[in-house]
């Protein structure tokens, strides 16, 4: 995941966001893409998506109540969501 995916993607954001995925679920870096469809990372489910939000707002310093993160969520839309509250990635 890089400029290719995302031009305005910084390699700080990116790196967050890498840490804070990798924190709840394990898998490569390599792995991950901008299409990446959340329920398609092995472990997910609906706890791992409470800490998976937990960790998206330590990582980036932001608030998302009422957030839900759903199995049909891509990687894309998470970075719009957390850019939507504030995040500068």
């Amino acid at each position: 995941m890089g400029s290719d995916a995302d031009p305005e993607l910084t390699d700080a954001g990116r790196r967050q966001l890498i840490h804070a995925i990798a924190a709840v679920f394990e898998f490569r870096e390599s792995d991950l893409r901008p299409d990446l469809v959340l329920g398609e990372i092995d472990g997910w489910d609906s706890m791992n998506a409470v800490n998976l939000t937990l960790e998206l707002e330590t990582a980036f310093g932001v608030e998302l109540p009422g957030v839900i993160l759903t199995a049909d969520q891509t990687i894309t839309g998470v970075i719009t969501l957390l850019r939507e509250h504030g995040a500068t990635l």
